[in-house]
């Protein structure tokens, strides 16, 4: 009767899964992964130095996705983008599957297990790409999956684990979990049974002997732990890239960070009612992996394949001991697995779930033409072949694919390495000009959406001109380049003014179940490029779209909502990159909320550059030195804002200042 019952959430939760897997491609890593493949296909060696860009060709490539990017690459050379957005929903039903599994191993009822891979999925939904991490995925869960199955049921399938490791260390830098995983199994069965292990250890160290089996040698061996460098939070890949910041240092959560927030408190009181019946790595890795997931947020998956098997199984074995409330239980579960996917599948369809949740993924096969510059790419290869570019980060590896020169830098951060991100980051501060004079580039390509510093420093710099524009990418090119093209002109924009969409149960019917509007988001791109241009001229007057995001930010900050005054003043400023006040503002905020000082000193930075006799600012930035204890600079900065008429300068120069 039960199974019958549970067969339409099931098929709900499926169809879920389905739909946020097969996703179009976005990733701005696909493009270097597939030149990659390509290359390797055709010289049968992997790369030892970079061979993209021209800026650090000398540097070394221990390329451990190697394997990955020749499957990439052979998959689309047989069934082209559409082909890649298949293979990634199948890997992604593959890591259910092996959820599942392993619940099942377990014995966790299917209602517990339905529920907890619906919500892990969600979690997970984010990093669902065309990346190898794909496929740690898989090979994490099936190592997990052959210890349970070892240590539960006694089956030994232990002789496998050696050959997916050397699958996996040619895949993706992190097999060195799957290394970890297996010692932790080996040092719990240790202490279960005060004996040695012998068969799991010898499967152990022919494991770590499988791992030295690539390309690299010991080097690539080694590799991975070079990499952790990027989880230290000064590193400035931490300070500024997304996906490697700490979980409680995003600006703004979405659902699956309250979701995931949910599960580490359910897996810490399940574990610490149930501490007497939980083995050693139910403890010990979910704990490991839940440090890994609040360090990087790229990391939230690796805890929800460790963990939510072992919560699923403690929750089992709680609700055991309260009979007489199991079928209400089961009847809360059942409803809320028919009602939340139904709710969800309409918005993940249409792609509305992910612009909901800040989200620039779509529902669908091949390219996401509207995220990869595609059509930029394509002006330059016809139009520009050989010049020489100068381009933002995210686009470098599709840029690399697709045109013949090399490019300025791409995602492998750590072949790029810091000092010259270091360049990209000082940039944003009126430094494009010292960047253009030191490599003299003949075109300027970037997202004008992400790097929008850039364009009003385009605008005032002698001699560049605007000749491709879409609704994300701009293309500059310099007068002394061969090559000339019409400038395009931005009189011809159409005036962003979207539709109001009436009541408020007309809002929320539009945000989840309506298809985004593309036509209307690039009109609104365009616009927002257009006032970029315009922000650097003198007197030009704040749009009052921008003053009405920085008024909105304000009353979020008053109210305590931190993520969502950040998201408003972002917006101000795209809309106006000019707008000391908002510049200031977040500067603050970042500071006071978020205790990002390098963030904050960026913004004071920016603010005094527009106007160097704005006193806040350096009221601001010298609080934020103050925080990072440099002394020093603090109070220069509050002499000058007392210099500028602030009041509470002097306060501060008086209470920490040796010199008053």
């Amino acid at each position: 009767m039960l199974s019958r019952k549970w067969i339409l959430p099931l098929i709900l939760v499926s169809l879920v899964i389905f739909f946020l897997s097969l996703r179009q491609l976005s990733d701005p890593d696909l493009g270097f992964h597939l030149k990659y493949g390509r290359w390797i296909s055709a010289n049968l060696q992997v790369p030892s130095h970079d061979l993209s860009t021209y800026t650090v060709q000398g540097h070394a490539y221990t390329d451990l996705h190697w394997l990955f990017q020749v499957v990439l690459y052979q998959v689309f050379r047989l069934t082209g983008y559409p082909g890649i957005s298949v293979l990634v929903c199948m890997l992604s039903l593959i890591v259910s599957l092996l959820m599942m599994l392993r619940n099942r191993v377990f014995s966790i009822p299917l209602p517990v297990s339905l529920v907890a891979v619906f919500a892990g999925f969600v979690i997970i939904e984010p990093r669902i790409t065309p990346r190898p991490e794909m496929f740690t995925f898989i090979f994490l869960s099936t190592v997990l999956l052959i210890l349970d199955l070892y240590i539960r049921h006694r089956k030994n399938y232990l002789f496998l684990l050696p050959l997916i490791m050397l699958i996996w260390c040619n895949m993706h830098a992190l097999s060195v979990l799957g290394l970890i995983v297996i010692a932790v199994y080996w040092f719990s069965i240790w202490i279960r049974d005060h004996e040695y292990n012998r068969s799991l250890l010898i499967w152990l160290a022919l494991s770590v002997t499988a791992c030295m089996i690539n390309p690299y040698g010991v080097r690539g061996f080694s590799f991975p732990l070079e990499l952790l460098t990027r989880f230290d939070p000064q590193n400035i890949y931490n300070q500024h890239i997304q996906e490697f910041m700490p979980f409680y240092a995003q600006p703004r959560f979405a659902i699956r960070d309250y979701l995931f927030i949910a599960l580490l408190a359910i897996v810490v009181m399940c574990t610490a009612a149930t501490i007497r019946r939980r083995s050693l790595h139910e403890v010990i890795l979910p704990a490991l992996f839940a440090l890994l997931a609040i360090g990087s947020v790229r990391n939230l998956p690796l805890f929800v394949l460790a963990a939510m098997p072992v919560a699923g199984r403690e929750i089992t074995e709680l609700s055991s001991r309260m009979i007489r409330f199991q079928a209400g239980f089961r009847r809360i579960l059942f409803f809320a697995m028919v009602l939340f996917p139904t709710i969800m599948l309409p918005g993940v369809i249409s792609s509305a779930w992910y612009s909901s949740n800040n989200s620039f993924n779509k529902t669908g096969v091949g390219l996401n033409r509207s995220h990869q510059p595609v059509e930029a790419a394509a002006f330059i290869a016809s139009g520009y072949p050989g010049a020489r570019i100068l381009n933002s980060i995210g686009y470098g590896g599709w840029l690399s694919w697709i045109i013949p020169q090399p490019v300025f830098i791409d995602g492998r951060l750590e072949v790029m390495q810091e000092p010259l991100y270091s360049q990209i980051t000082r940039s944003w501060n009126d430094g494009l000009p010292l960047l253009v004079a030191r490599y003299k580039p003949d075109l300027v390509v970037y997202n004008y959406l992400n790097y929008y510093p850039w364009t009003p420093q385009l605008a005032a710099m002698q001699g560049w001109r605007l000749v491709f524009l879409d609704g994300q990418a701009a293309v500059f090119t310099s007068d002394t380049n061969r090559m000339q093209f019409p400038t395009v002109g931005l009189s011809y924009l159409p005036v962003a003014n979207p539709a109001s969409p009436g009541s408020r149960l007309q809002a929320v019917i539009i945000k989840y179940f309506r298809q985004p509007d593309e036509a209307a988001s690039v009109i609104l791109h365009e616009n927002q490029f257009k006032r970029q241009m315009e922000a650097g001229k003198a007197g030009m007057k704040i749009p009052q779209d921008a003053i009405d995001f920085f008024n909105r930010a304000n009353q979020a900050y008053r109210a305590g909502k931190m993520p969502d005054a950040l998201a408003f003043y972002d917006t101000s400023i795209v809309i106006h990159p000019g707008y000391v006040k908002a510049y200031n503002n977040r500067g603050i905020l970042r500071a006071a909320a978020f205790r990002d000082f390098s963030g904050a000193i960026s913004d004071f930075n920016r603010a005094l550059q527009i106007d160097p006799t704005f006193g806040d600012a350096y009221l601001g930035r010298g609080t934020a030195y103050f925080y990072l204890k440099d002394t020093a600079n603090a109070c220069r900065d509050w002499t000058s804002a007392r210099s500028c008429g602030n009041g509470q300068a002097g306060q501060l120069i008086g209470l920490h200042c040796k010199a008053k």
